[in-house]
């Protein structure tokens, strides 16, 4: 019942639930019957709960989240975590260390199923059903609780080909007769830099944009233009001289001269132990990563 008002479409639960459509429309006319009123308000391109329908999804959340939480109950005592966690991260993450976080945690917690969504934006955890979410960047919303566990060193970098072509930029001013390689969920169209004490705005000239990271890296890789990416994202590209880094003596920051953060956030509510036992592993093995090393 739950996932039919969430989908709004019978057949789409029917299929997010493992069943054929036609089964969960019986399941849910029988309910209506057994309960003598309905509960869904039917059109020809949706199905919404009717009141009585809002009342029997509050009954059925709040008795399911009782039994989710005796569960979990069940499992700290044991100290057996198991269940579904359902986890976010960026693209960067996901190709990267995260793979082998997993193995390991799978390792030590064989009962625990983990489902991982990629991608680079911050999406609504609670709206979304994620548990756990790794993200680089800014938490604007506070419905949720985030574990700063590293900062994010970006450098700018270009193709020897790009550079040949276009010239290579000796000062942040340079930087505005160049094509920029920009992230377009979350790069304004300044770039900033800190030197010291003091942080610089530079009107960039966007070129293009990609909503991934390993998108701008190909377009980097390419000639594309000039990108600011994450040392460690760019570092064997660097050492084999695939890419060049530029102005090495700026630390790319945000307009308050502050380095981006990779956050592991959580919706701001009780966690369940196979959760806490995630976020703590996760909390671990992140804080403890090393960075490839500046050229400054």
């Amino acid at each position: 019942m739950r996932q039919v008002a969430k989908m709004h479409n019978i057949t789409a639960a029917g299929r997010e639930l493992g069943i054929s459509g036609s089964l969960a429309a019986r399941q849910v006319a029988a309910l209506e019957r057994a309960l003598g009123m309905r509960l869904f308000q039917r059109t020809t391109r949706s199905i919404r709960p009717t009141e009585a329908g809002e009342r029997v999804l509050e009954w059925v959340g709040q008795t399911l989240d009782s039994f989710t939480e005796l569960d979990d109950s069940m499992n700290a005592m044991a100290q057996t975590p198991r269940g579904v966690i359902r986890l976010a991260a960026n693209y960067y993450a996901a190709g990267t260390y995260l793979p082998g976080a997993l193995a390991e945690f799978n390792a030590l917690y064989p009962d625990i199923k983990l489902s991982v969504v990629t991608t680079d934006e911050l999406v609504d955890l609670v709206a979304n059903g994620i548990d756990v979410a790794i993200h680089s960047g800014r938490i604007p919303d506070s419905s949720m609780v985030g574990i700063k566990v590293r900062s994010v060193h970006r450098v700018l970098c270009a193709s020897p080909e790009y550079l040949q072509r276009a010239g290579i930029p000796r000062t942040l001013d340079d930087l505005r007769a160049h094509s920029c390689l920009v992230h377009s969920t979350n790069e304004p169209v300044n770039w900033f830099f800190r030197k010291g004490d003091e942080t610089v705005g530079i009107a960039i000239r966007p070129r293009f944009e990609a909503n991934n990271h390993n998108v701008l890296l190909e377009f980097a890789r390419h000639g594309l233009g000039i990108a600011r990416l994450g040392r460690n994202t760019v570092r064997e590209d660097i050492e084999s001289g695939r890419l060049i880094q530029l102005l090495p003596a700026y630390a790319c920051v945000y307009p308050s001269g502050e380095l981006p953060n990779v956050w592991i956030l959580y919706p701001n509510r009780r966690l369940l132990y196979r959760t806490r036992v995630l976020v703590d592993f996760l909390t671990k093995k992140l804080s403890a990563l090393t960075e490839y090393p500046s050229n400054k």
